[in-house]
């Protein structure tokens, strides 16, 4: 008996100090970082040639800012989970990163839900040859990339009042600008259960107003709200 408890204790006590050790970036240059875990260090070769990068907001990943030779302009449409990025580069020295399939600029991912949010400028026929901007956002799980269709969520094939119609669900403007994301923007709560695709200012008179429940996929009720008050959960609490 004094043997298994000896064991289990220590166990317990390995377990604690690999979950104490986050994955943190030591140094990064145009194709490489340096990852270190405790007192490793490990030096990695990315599969992209990168200008810089971001933490997503619970900080379990890297989004990475590169420039799409194409167009000559700036996206944020690739991303690496560091615990998965520690593990590649433990076996191979080298780090595949993962892209999202549409192209779309990555706004932030969260680990415990498992989805990450994604900010669409695409052009579109207004009439005859005439183009127009259109921005939308797109909710997606991981690690499937397959996106989660939401009321606001538009369809490739929807027509312009229908797009229009969809965004309504959104009653604020969608501005955000894929060169100045920083990690203040705040879309996903920290437990991966509630989304604010158009951005959340807890210190406005209804921080709640455009909120959304990613398992109902729809906005939360007011018996909702009054709900997380009641357990005193503030807005700063869950975003």
């Amino acid at each position: 008996m004094i043997k298994k408890t000896i064991t289990i204790a220590s166990l317990l006590a390995a377990s604690s100090i690999c979950l104490s050790q986050e994955v943190v970036i030591l140094k990064s240059e145009s194709q490489t970082l340096t990852l270190g875990k405790g007192k490793e260090s490990l030096r990695c070769l990315v599969d992209l040639k990168f200008e810089s990068f971001r933490y997503s907001d619970d900080r379990h990943f890297l989004i990475f800012k590169y420039i799409d030779k194409k167009y000559e302009i700036s996206r944020y449409t690739d991303f690496i989970n560091l615990s998965d990025a520690y593990a590649q580069c433990h076996q191979t020295s080298k780090i595949r990163v993962v892209r999202d399939p549409a192209g779309d600029n990555i706004l932030d991912l969260n680990a415990k839900g498992n989805i990450y949010l994604t900010h669409l400028q695409d052009m579109y026929k207004t009439g005859g040859q005439t183009l127009a901007f259109r921005t939308s956002i797109a909710v997606k799980r991981l690690p499937s990339l397959k996106e989660i269709i939401f009321p606001f969520s538009i369809r490739k094939n929807d027509t312009e009042s229908m797009a229009r119609k969809r965004m309504g669900h959104l009653p604020h403007r969608i501005s955000y600008d894929p060169l100045t994301i920083t990690d203040a923007v705040q879309v996903i709560s920290k437990n991966g259960k509630f989304i604010a695709p158009a951005g959340i200012w807890c210190e406005g008179d209804k921080p709640y107003e455009d909120v959304w429940s990613v398992d109902a996929r729809r906005k939360i009720s007011a018996k909702e709200i009054e709900a997380l008050k009641r357990k005193n959960i503030r807005c700063e609490d869950l975003f």
